[in-house]
């Protein structure tokens, strides 16, 4: 029987319990230990946890220790300044580890974690949760066989809505930096992260990688006066064949509009949203429907913690999204929108800031395929572009932020 731990049920951690809960139900698994700070305020699922047999603990640590090589996989939902700390212990303790996305803020962190997946044996797998169903590796699969033929594009565009709330639900939210801790939390270090992940994933030329980056550029601006990171981004990415990736996300918009990716190649185009996917090759259209179960996550995460071939999200699939995070804060400072431009707007029961024109703006950079002009906005900033192996990213990040976000005048 697989045994695990987890350490934390609240907030994400919430969606992480049910899914060990629920395979623990249908006897895939024993939760065996768990960590949980605010053990009165989760008296329920403390109670259910310690009647399955479950050890609860209040300190991460302690719980490792105890549980040293007893552990399959240790299940990480925790905040992003957090991961790489967590993971790394839990790997010197001898679990495999499964950590909510992003796996880092960092280059530094992420590959910290890798040398410590290396010297343990044990794997790291990140909770992207839609790069693990079936509808992403048959997207994958008809791109590596050819079917499209050669891939020229693949661009994302998420149009959604983050209000007050949001923002206030932790001390990091829209963060760079939790004290010294780096977090960088924006649109896409966080809610629009997977699909970073994905265009990356859909460009790399086996099925088991992602693309190869060489340079990205990015435009990084902020409508909320509350934050400090950005909550709109366009992120331009070349890979090493010379494919082009485009990212567009935004947290500002008057409504919640597209969330799509579209893969173009000489001989088709697949587009994918949250409900379905479509294929138009050879003048033929497919339509399929998505089906985002947690269960196909779960189900790769046993396999592979049983030795068996399963494919995981790896921290080199999952690190390349950190990259392209790391080389766009290399690449644009976080410049804040004059507020001429930004509406307050009522928001369920709270309020969201809204950037006026980008409900229209974005679709039609995304469709243009091109990043945002001074024509979008005439206080439009783009940043310099990085070459991937030879720049410092790392010191470009330090001196970006340094300058502060600033007002674009």
């Amino acid at each position: 029987m697989i045994k695990t731990a987890i350490i934390g049920v609240s907030g994400f951690g919430n969606i992480h319990y049910n899914d060990l809960i629920r395979c623990q139900e249908r006897g895939k698994l024993e939760i065996a230990a768990a960590t949980i700070i605010n053990q009165n305020e989760e008296a329920e699922k403390c109670a259910r946890l310690k009647a399955a047999g479950c050890e609860i603990f209040s300190d991460y640590k302690a719980m490792l220790e105890k549980f040293r090589n007893a552990v399959d996989i240790c299940f990480i939902p925790t905040g992003i300044s957090l991961h790489a700390p967590m993971a790394i212990a839990a790997l010197e303790a001898g679990a495999n580890v499964f950590v909510e996305k992003p796996i880092t803020a960092t280059l530094k962190e992420l590959a910290a974690i890798k040398e410590a997946e290396r010297k343990s044996g044990k794997f790291v797998a990140v909770g992207y949760q839609t790069i693990y169903q079936p509808s992403t590796a048959k997207i994958k699969n008809t791109i590596l066989a050819g079917e499209i033929g050669e891939v020229k594009t693949i661009k994302f565009c998420g149009i959604t809505v983050r209000d007050k709330t949001y923002y206030a639900r932790n001390n990091w939210a829209g963060r760079i930096k939790n004290g010294d801790n780096w977090i960088l939390d924006s649109p896409f270090n966080n809610a629009m992260a997977h699909q970073v992940n994905l265009i990356c994933f859909f460009a790399g030329n086996t099925f088991e990688s992602s693309a190869r980056l060489k340079t990205v550029q990015a435009q990084l601006f902020r409508a909320n006066a509350g934050i400090d990171n950005a909550d709109n981004a366009a992120i331009e990415i070349i890979t090493e064949d010379n494919k082009r990736l485009l990212y567009y996300a935004t947290h500002t918009a008057k409504c919640n509009g597209d969330v799509q990716i579209i893969i173009t190649g000489a001989q088709g185009v697949i587009t994918w949203t949250f409900d379905k996917t479509t294929y138009k090759i050879d003048g033929r259209e497919h339509i399929y429907e998505n089906n985002d179960s947690r269960d196909h996550v779960m189900d790769a995460l046993l396999a592979k913690a049983k030795g068996e071939k399963s494919f995981i999200c790896d921290s080199a699939i999952a690190g390349v999204q950190t990259r392209v995070v790391n080389a766009a804060h290399a690449s644009s400072e976080i410049n804040a929108v004059p507020p001429e431009y930004v509406v307050t707007q009522p928001c369920k029961d709270s309020t969201s800031e809204r950037l006026q024109g980008i409900s229209e703006i974005m679709p039609r950079a995304f469709q243009e395929e091109r990043l945002f002009t001074t024509a979008d906005y005439p206080w439009m900033k783009t940043g310099r572009i990085i070459d991937i192996a030879h720049d410092d990213i790392e010191k470009l990040i330090r001196e970006n932020l340094n300058r502060g976000s600033r007002s674009i005048n």
